[in-house]
């Protein structure tokens, strides 16, 4: 009886260790004030984690606090710095039709890039409506191939919504967003941290 507590204690703080490793929505890198853009908008928090059976990738997720069905065009994204290039991974719903739900991304993220542009790539991903968390699947050879004890700089994320014909091939309407803002007391567009040019809290790679 004994060894038999013994090793359900050994095997929970096994899990306990690979659940700690693999990220905490309590302790994210990322937050915001609720309630400063349209619920499906919201940004709630944006942490970063990874698993110990995937070493070779990287998870970024992003937690939104009224999620919803509807496929408005919306853009979620995450940056980040590593070795001096920026680097991201975004969600795009509601652009293409023919997609099932919608499109994610990453790679580099500024157009002075290395290779003469922005590189980016289709990834897997998630977006449980229970809960509002949007999950990126990152293969880490698509953002530099950061290794062990290596460090992601300078993050922050957004959400937004565009209208229209020109917002479909990627153009925003400000005058347009703020008389949206101005009549409805609402934000089409939402930055974690709550200020533009504000940074979150770096993350040390585990693996």
């Amino acid at each position: 009886m004994k060894n038999k507590i013994i090793t359900v204690l050994i095997s929970f703080i096994f899990i306990s260790s690979l659940s700690a490793l693999a990220g905490n929505i309590n302790d994210p890198e990322i937050t915001d004030d609720k309630g400063d853009s349209f619920g499906y908008l919201d940004i709630n928090s944006v942490w970063f984690f990874e698993e110990i059976e995937k070493p070779d990738f990287l998870f970024v997720s992003m937690k939104i606090n009224e999620p919803s069905l509807k496929k408005f065009q919306q853009t979620f994204a995450v940056f980040w710095e590593y070795n001096d290039e920026e680097y991201a991974c975004s969600l795009h719903l509601g652009f293409d039709i023919k997609e099932d739900w919608g499109q994610y991304n990453t790679g580099e993220s500024s157009r002075k890039a290395p290779n003469g542009g922005a590189k980016n790539y289709r990834i897997n991903g998630t977006y449980s409506i229970a809960d509002g968390i949007i999950t990126w699947d990152i293969p880490k050879e698509f953002i530099g191939n950061p290794q062990k004890n290596d460090v992601l700089t300078n993050t922050w994320s957004n959400a937004f919504r565009r209208l229209g014909f020109l917002g479909r091939i990627g153009f925003s309407r400000p005058i347009l967003d703020n008389l949206i803002y101005r009549y409805l007391g609402n934000s089409l567009w939402d930055y974690a941290p709550d200020v533009y040019g504000e940074f979150g809290g770096d993350y040390i790679l585990k693996y």
